[in-house]
């Protein structure tokens, strides 16, 4: 549901999927209004900040949250991983219509973002306009500041592979004596639970105390171990690193949790990533064959991405691999890629539209 309001009155208690922007065609956010908002008075605000533009999935996990707090929640839908610049014009247009439509009190403005939209929020909140972050999945690097002129709230799935960074981070902190709160969660590289929602904003309004991550030498071999893994995803040939990935995968599959469980699915996901944003910014450079590749690797380590086939099928058509092209296409299609339109309308794959099996696999889709 996408709503252009003017006069209309926005609806509360439930979530907004998009509110389009005013005076910027394209640009839109998800957005949570309390049942009791009222514009006779300022309310805090929480922005957020997904990867991939997925405003209403980080505003459907503070919502219940939001509404027991009284926060306005706004999520970006166009804000995602890549260049700064238009995720600064993402977030100037969604500050900007908020603003106009509601109440804020600008002393209470937040930010939550989630691993690339975490480095954005943090970044964005040295500058001191910013009251308090939610760090989901990844936090300052290795560059952690003196000083934070704002409440940070910081948290890692114990199966991310970004989770050893926050960790460190919260130690850090820690020894400089800088008070915020660090938190783990079941779970891999994604947004917090919604039940760590309502801590997370109880912690901003001082309802939570601060509480750093411990030292444990349990953690510090568990990052040793994943630390020396990833270093063969990236050295070994293509033989060994399949084998690897493979071996990544039985272990990830494991019921229950565990050491070489949390090492697995953290390496799993951090070739996964890490090999499509590459593969991703080889297709922008138009260097084709390196984006096959990248793909390629992303494969070994989630062989059921049906979208990263699919976009495995682009980069070989680009390279003049239409051999290649085909078998990912099909590869596609058998694990659920079925967006017709995009493969008809896509320029690489015009040069193999002619190929027999092209025209199966687009049968499928209908």
């Amino acid at each position: 549901m996408v709503l252009a309001i003017a006069a209309v009155e926005l609806p509360r208690g439930h979530v907004i999927d998009a509110v389009a922007v005013d005076g910027a065609p394209g640009q839109s956010y998800a957005l949570y209004l309390p049942a009791s908002y009222s514009p006779d008075r300022r309310w805090p605000i929480l922005y957020c900040l997904d990867p991939l533009a997925r405003g209403g999935i980080p505003v459907k996990r503070f919502a219940v949250a939001a509404e027991k707090d009284g926060f306005i929640v706004a999520g970006s839908n166009n804000c995602r991983n890549g260049a700064i610049a238009p995720e600064r014009e993402a977030i100037r247009w969604m500050l900007t219509d908020t603003h106009a439509r509601l109440e804020i009190d600008d002393a209470r403005v937040y930010a939550a973002g989630m691993s690339g939209g975490a480095r954005v929020a943090l970044g964005w909140a040295q500058n001191g306009v910013i009251a308090g972050v939610v760090a989901c999945a990844a936090g300052f690097g290795n560059e952690v500041p003196r000083e934070i002129p704002f409440r940070l709230f910081a948290t890692a799935g114990v199966d991310d592979f970004n989770y050893d960074e926050l960790f460190q981070n919260s130690l850090d902190l820690a020894r400089r004596g800088i008070a915020h709160r660090f938190v783990e969660f079941d779970g891999g590289h994604d947004w917090l639970p919604e039940s760590l929602a309502l801590e997370a904003l109880d912690f901003f309004l001082g309802k939570v105390p601060p509480a750093a991550a411990q030292p444990s030498t349990r953690q510090k071999n568990v990052a040793n171990r994943f630390g020396r893994l990833m270093a063969r995803v990236q050295s070994d040939n293509d033989t060994d690193r399949r084998k690897l990935l493979d071996d990544m995968r039985g272990k990830a599959a494991k019921p229950e949790d565990s050491d070489q469980r949390r090492i697995a699915r953290r390496v799993v996901m951090s070739t996964f990533i890490g090999a499509v944003e590459q593969g991703r910014q080889a297709m922008d450079g138009k260097n084709y064959a390196r984006a096959a590749n990248y793909f390629g690797m992303a494969l070994m380590a989630r062989p059921e991405a049906g979208e990263i086939w699919y976009e495995m099928a682009v980069a070989s058509a680009g390279a003049g691999n239409k051999r290649g092209a085909m078998d990912a296409l099909e590869h596609a299609v058998a694990n659920g890629f079925g967006d017709r339109a995009r493969m008809e309308n896509e320029p690489l794959l015009q040069g193999v539209g002619k190929e027999s099996r092209y025209r199966a696999a687009l049968e499928k889709l209908k």
